[in-house]
């Protein structure tokens, strides 16, 4: 629960930032996307400045990492694989700061990496992701799927590092 309380303080920052005029809507969501990347860049730089639960933004770090290494350095798709699996990811990227593998689904024009909750989910492939419209999803956020067991993030391809 603590979890999704960190991402909601997050969304709630951005939300008020948005609640201006309407002809600054397009401003104001510009900026509640720029807080969002700026708060996982600022966590990156110095964890220790974050006081509560850090998971969200750990495992958050890790995907954009992951999907980073993929599409720099891994087959063209579509595929599935755990990071555990994938032999060029660093160590410390292989699993989530539960100590589980993420999904790593490289797609056409995509790479998602899945940060799974729970332990039901029965094998890393394309078919978790069918319910949820990954389109939407902007390139280098991480979203929860609203299924309650998993957090999403989307790198869209062709993509500058």
């Amino acid at each position: 629960m603590k979890r999704h309380a960190a991402l909601a303080i997050i969304a709630l920052q951005g939300t008020l930032v948005s609640c201006r005029e309407p002809s600054h809507l397009s401003e104001a969501l510009e900026d509640e996307k720029s807080y969002t990347r700026h708060a996982m860049e600022t966590y990156r730089k110095d964890p220790k400045v974050f006081q509560g639960d850090k998971y969200v933004l750990e495992s958050w770090s890790r995907a954009d990492d992951i999907a980073k290494a993929v599409a720099e350095r891994g087959t063209p798709g579509p595929w599935a694989a755990t990071s555990d699996n994938i032999a060029f990811l660093p160590s410390g990227l292989r699993h989530n700061p539960d100590g589980v593998p993420f999904c790593v689904l490289r797609l056409a024009d995509k790479v998602v990496v899945l940060d799974i909750q729970s332990r039901r989910e029965a094998a890393c492939s394309a078919e978790i992701i069918q319910s949820v419209d990954v389109d939407r999803i902007t390139s280098g956020d991480l979203e929860f799927s609203g299924r309650s067991d998993f957090w999403i993030y989307v790198l869209k391809l062709p993509f500058n590092t």
